[in-house]
């Protein structure tokens, strides 16, 4: 019997790519500017935005594995994941300006407005994101591709960050900056993340069908809620690589949350944040093409591992360089944003190898369920850091508008350089635990492709 590997084209994995451009814009929006907008342009306290970060995710932790189960379940003539990608896309949209935008409204209420827009914001990108990621093993049977599959989402993320955290601040300013220019341009950057994920859904109208299940198209496969759950519960490499992302995460959203105040109030030069995002981003995009070759001589886990390892050593530079050492601090937080690759867009090329293991321990196909759990964890790491970075601001004295005091300065910092060390710390530890290397992944193939190709046999006999 011939066996087929199912592979994605060229244009598909381009146009598969702009998800990676609007999931990130939203995404790099809230993590670097929200809390600044929230407490420096509208006054809400750093702490009470913290609380609201930390709140929604328990609701993530509800709805994200959900989501993921009903887009398994999902049989439409759509498909099974771009349904939620093409109808979701535009309500992703009008959510990201609701964040930037608070009417005048007493206090009360204003605070009421902002933990519901957070909320529906969140529970919105959940029935958007998780269906789009899901689509990465769908797209392809092929490893090798789905690693340049992954890395081509990831890679996505530059010009978003490019658009979140280079071009946002000089695009406010131009539109009349406070209020009106945040709401002005997250009504532009809402059309881009639209077309962005329209052109994603695109992409995946070959691969993503209705299936025939028991002779009857769009039958739906009878499998208890309980049994979707052990494909995360039994997936031991899963629960590692959801650790060493979540740590990683938690690391990365202080220090991007902090980093404008850092900038503004440590250094005294905020207006070179969006010049240091740029110069970081600039310098990421070869490490991005090389991850694919650095997976196949040290495997993705290695890629992973020892970007970690390199991602210590400037944080270490800003936590002993003086404040006044302005191109020494903008070279070292230039080389943690370059760095970023090798310890963010890499876990997401781990993801498939974690669907295919869940499919061989368990039986059971669920990239819906198994993609949930990252995109659970990537806003339970983001809402960590959020939390930790507005309470501990709040008990260091921090005061919007004003400077700071000597101790408030000293928490600015020490969010800024020693959580991150610690998180990537954590990250080297977790990885230590995670056991599917390219020797294991073959097995596992070979054994999935032998049941498949028994049961064919079974029901041809």
């Amino acid at each position: 019997m011939q066996n087929l590997v199912r592979v994605a084209s060229k244009g598909e994995v381009f146009k598969y790519a702009f998800g990676g451009l609007g999931s990130n814009i939203p995404f790099m929006l809230i993590l670097t500017y929200l809390m600044f907008f929230y407490t420096e342009v509208e006054g809400i306290s750093p702490a009470l935005v913290g609380t609201l970060f930390f709140i929604t995710r328990f609701i993530d932790a509800v709805t994200d594995p959900l989501m993921g189960m009903i887009a398994d379940r999902t049989n439409s003539k759509l498909g099974k994941y771009r349904p939620y990608v093409i109808f979701g896309a535009p309500l992703l949209g009008l959510s990201t300006v609701s964040l930037f935008w608070i009417p005048d409204l007493p206090d009360g209420q204003r605070i009421a407005y902002v933990f519901v827009t957070y909320i529906l914001y969140s529970l919105i990108s959940t029935v958007v994101n998780i269906p789009y990621h899901s689509l990465t093993p769908v797209l392809s049977e092929d490893p090798n591709q789905r690693t340049w599959i992954a890395t081509a989402k990831q890679f996505m993320g530059i010009p978003a960050q490019m658009l979140a955290q280079v071009a946002f601040l000089p695009l406010v300013a131009i539109f009349g900056g406070g209020e009106q220019g945040y709401l002005v341009t997250a009504i532009i950057y809402a059309f881009v993340i639209v077309l962005s994920f329209w052109t994603c859904a695109s992409s995946a109208k070959r691969h993503d069908k209705i299936e025939i299940v028991n002779d009857k198209v769009g039958s739906k496969p009878k499998i208890a809620f309980k049994d979707q759950l052990s494909l995360i519960g039994k997936n031991t490499p899963l629960l590692m690589l959801m650790i060493a992302m979540s740590t990683n995460l938690i690391a990365t959203s202080i220090q991007s949350a902090v980093a404008l105040y850092f900038w503004t109030y440590n250094v005294g030069r905020a207006d070179l944040f969006p010049m240091l995002s740029l110069v970081g981003l600039l310098v990421s995009i070869p490490l991005f093409f090389l991850m694919p070759t650095l997976s196949k001589k040290i495997e993705k886990k290695g890629v992973f591992l020892y970007g970690s390892i390199a991602s210590i050593v400037p944080f270490i530079v800003l936590l002993v360089a003086p404040s006044e050492m302005i191109w020494v601090n903008f070279t070292a937080a230039a080389l943690a944003i370059a760095l970023a690759p090798f310890t963010g867009a890499i876990a997401w090329a781990m993801l498939p190898d974690c669907v295919e293991y869940g499919e061989w321990k368990t039986g059971l196909k669920g990239a819906g369920v198994v993609s949930s759990s990252l995109t659970f964890i990537n806003k339970l790491g983001s809402a960590v850091g959020g939390i930790l970075g507005g309470a501990l601001l709040a008990s260091a004295g921090y005061v919007a508008g004003q400077a700071q005091s000597p101790e408030t300065l000293q928490m600015i910092l020490y969010l800024y350089a020693i959580f991150p060390i610690l998180g990537h710390v954590a990250t080297i530890i977790a990885l230590k635990f995670y056991k599917i290397d390219n020797k294991f992944y073959a097995k596992i193939i070979q054994e999935i492709k032998e049941r498949k190709e028994a049961k064919q046999l079974s029901k041809e006999a």
